[in-house]
């Protein structure tokens, strides 16, 4: 074989090479898009169905009859602001200070790895604030706002609830408030997480799946909540002297 035939051989084989690589490349870059367009597109369509009013506001679960305080439970008085309350234990405790920022504030921190599972973990606080008269309760122009009230051991409970989101964040407030002794007894659970699974998971199943366990999380911090202040109790003191 001259050296023309074995030229032309050759060329035709670097020409395969190059066509089978190519079509090989565009498949994968294809695949890539198609891949990279679906996650994006499971996303957005977990953003839209978590940013109307009725799927991103969780049903709130108010304290009734049956809500009952755990036993093992911690006991915290306060003489001066009138009031008695319980607690898990695991639960990060800060009492009233008067040399802290907010002297009238009780503030109770849920521990994330105890109330939530892993990729949806929230930052969850419960304040109580006693007060001579109840503080402007700031509703949100959000998705999901609500007012009702319900009663425990006697008192009755004014109970604002909000819940909105925004650029990958989810905010959610309750708060319940009652009055005795001439003060108002201002109870906010405030959370904040990110604003659904689909941000840490890829694929429709796995993140229902974790969306679920954190509604599921999310009603058990309520729980706990709401037997925090069917523990409460308020009783006679010298109140801000």
């Amino acid at each position: 074989m001259n050296k023309f035939g074995r030229f032309l051989i050759l060329f035709l084989l670097l020409l395969a090479v190059i066509g089978a690589g190519g079509y090989f490349g565009v498949r994968y870059l294809i695949t890539t898009k198609k891949a990279d367009e679906q996650a994006t597109k499971t996303i957005s369509e977990t953003m839209a169905s978590s940013t109307d009013g009725t799927d991103l506001a969780y049903k709130l679960d108010l304290p009734t009859a049956t809500t009952t305080v755990p036993s093992g439970w911690k006991n915290y008085t306060n003489t001066k602001l009138g009031y008695s309350i319980s607690y898990p234990s695991n639960l990060l405790f800060s009492a009233p200070s008067a040399s802290s920022a907010s002297p009238d504030t009780l503030t109770l921190t849920f521990p994330k790895d105890a109330y939530f599972h892993w990729p949806l973990q929230d930052d969850v606080v419960l304040r109580l604030t006693a007060s001579s008269s109840c503080p402007d309760v700031i509703v949100p122009t959000g998705p999901f706002t609500a007012e009702t009230s319900f009663s425990a051991n006697g008192y009755s409970f004014a109970v604002t609830e909000n819940d909105d989101a925004g650029a990958g964040n989810r905010y959610q407030e309750v708060i319940y408030e009652t009055q005795g002794n001439g003060m108002c007894y201002h109870l906010s659970l405030y959370n904040h997480g990110v604003n659904g699974a689909g941000f840490y998971v890829d694929g429709q199943a796995l993140i229902q799946k974790y969306d679920s366990q954190h509604d599921v999380d999310l009603k058990a911090v309520i729980s706990v909540f709401n037997s925090i202040v069917t523990s409460l109790r308020l009783q006679s003191a010298n109140v801000l002297q």
